[in-house]
């Protein structure tokens, strides 16, 4: 059996959607004799390559040519083999509206599909402009579509599926937790973490692309933080315009605050295990689908988050993460109480690294991914 997986973006494209094919790709062929096939658009240069795994580059535009040829491509193969669709709106062009791909999925009816929905659709708002409008219910309407074909649905978090089952109540749709594309090659342990002993400064770290909403809710956390002389905060990201607005206003902390820039998620890894915490706010709260609260659980660091609407109990339920409110004296609360109790601090930090094994590993999607198409497979011998 082969495996065929269908994305609108691959590396070396960059994107959450490209990394996460990636990783399961490789997770597919890992130890078995199966082939991994990809169809997705042609870049301008080569990516990495991975062994038993074949890219299949397909003209540009999701549109008429590029299902003629990913018909083409797929008749080469048959149709006994799972094909797997990375489903995201706005990621298969025509301006989150291609409605076409969709009806081009209800006429695989020999396939075993399932579609992981990354994203369902654009909001939906009362008061927002026509066009807006106009996009959030076609895209419900692409979703429901695509839902009443697949064989079987996939989400990554608790909203997403309330909202796929609001638009097909008899869809089951099943959840997929998002692995990290954070590599980290040691054992995940917290006493492995954080800053050397006899340090001056414990290192709070920041993971986020920061942009202006996440960089909003921060500016006034981070001084708050920085009023302990014993805290040094680092910026895991492109952080420089949010540096320089905080140490303009307060000079005094320039010293113990930094940003690493821009950093190649395969190099992230040492950048968050050698902070003592790392802080992730969020304006819609922890969701299991943000990459980077994923990446701070699998490193194995505690991590401070905060509740919003798209935060399930899950995080709660397994004391993986501590929580605070998206307030400055709430945040240093929190902050200070980690980093005073070193015992804390690690059963933390390991309930968090066992929580990212036993529900987000990439190993866990494929376990999933095999049980279907196991199912599906006998139902057709029956």
């Amino acid at each position: 059996m082969d495996w065929h997986i269908i994305t609108g973006e691959f590396p070396p494209e960059p994107g959450g959607v490209a990394d996460y094919t990636w990783e399961l790709a490789k997770a597919l062929s890992k130890g078995t004799q199966e082939e991994v096939h990809i169809w997705t658009p042609e870049v301008e240069s080569g990516g990495r390559g991975l062994e038993r795994v074949h890219v299949h580059h397909l003209s540009k535009g999701f549109g008429f040519r590029w299902l003629q040829e990913l018909d083409r491509g797929l008749a080469r193969y048959g149709s006994a083999d799972p094909l797997i669709v990375q489903y995201v709106p706005h990621m298969y062009g025509w301006k989150a509206m291609n409605l076409g791909f969709c009806f081009w999925l209800t006429r695989q009816r020999h396939r075993i599909l399932s579609v992981m929905f990354h994203e369902v659709a654009y909001p939906l708002k009362s008061d927002q402009p026509l066009r807006h409008r106009l996009l959030a219910l076609v895209n419900r309407v692409m979703a429901r579509i695509v839902l009443k074909r697949a064989n079987y649905s996939f989400t990554s978090i608790e909203p997403y599926r309330q909202l796929l089952n609001r638009l097909a109540p008899d869809v089951q749709v099943e959840l997929m937790r998002i692995c990290s594309n954070v590599p980290f090659t040691w054992g995940a342990h917290r006493a492995e973490n954080g800053t050397p002993a006899g340090a001056a400064h414990k290192t709070v770290g920041i993971f986020s692309s920061f942009g202006s909403g996440i960089s909003a809710l921060l500016e006034p956390i981070i001084p708050s933080i920085l009023e302990s002389d014993a805290i040094q905060v680092r910026l895991i990201g492109p952080a420089s315009s949010l540096v320089s607005s905080i140490c303009e206003r307060y000079p005094q902390y320039r010293p113990r605050l930094s940003t690493s820039g821009r950093v190649p998620a395969a190099e992230v890894g040492p950048q968050l295990t050698s902070c003592d915490l790392l802080l992730q706010l969020y304006p819609d709260g922890a969701a299991a689908a943000r990459g980077t609260l994923v990446a701070a659980l699998a490193s194995g660091v505690p991590v401070v988050t905060n509740f919003g609407h798209l935060t399930e109990p899950l995080f709660k339920a397994k004391n993986a993460v501590a929580f605070c409110d998206c307030t400055p004296e709430s945040v240093r609360e929190v902050v200070e109480g980690l980093l005073s109790d070193d015992a804390a601090a690690r059963e933390l930090g390991i309930a968090g690294r066992q929580l990212y094994d036993e529900q987000f590993d990439i190993s866990v999607s494929v376990k999933q991914l095999r049980a279907t198409v196991a199912k599906s497979v006998v139902s057709v011998r029956c």
